[in-house]
């Protein structure tokens, strides 16, 4: 392969990074507060409205990608005694498949880039 298609590949990789960050950014910025108001009988949440909200942006950023590991896995969270099942049912949908689709892109893409960035690496 040649190095301008390498180079584009992680570009288009690292562009996908900056756009869910940026898009976390917004939601922690504007709906923090409502996510977590929606979530209110969850311990998890309340913890770590505790812990990071006096950290400024980086705890709103925090928080949320807090909340979206959470709405990803909610099984795990019930089990474990920290969330509460009719809040993550009755969380609006609408922002939940915006805060999960915006994880779920960051994760990938940053998990694509390093493994991509590994692999070129290890081809050399």
């Amino acid at each position: 392969m040649s190095t301008e298609a390498l180079t584009i590949i992680a570009s288009i990789l690292l562009a996908c990074m900056a756009i869910s960050v940026c898009v976390m950014i917004y939601l922690a910025c504007r709906f923090i507060e409502a996510i977590e108001k929606s979530l209110a009988k969850c311990k998890y949440i309340q913890s770590n409205r505790e812990s990071f909200s006096a950290a400024g942006l980086i705890g709103k950023l925090m928080r949320t990608c807090l909340t979206a590991n959470m709405l990803m896995i909610p099984g795990l969270f019930v089990r474990k005694g920290v969330a509460d099942i009719s809040d993550l049912e009755s969380f609006p949908r609408s922002m939940k498949r915006v805060l999960l689709s915006s994880w779920v892109g960051l994760v990938v893409s940053t998990t694509l880039f390093f493994t991509f960035n590994w692999l070129l690496e290890v081809l050399k």
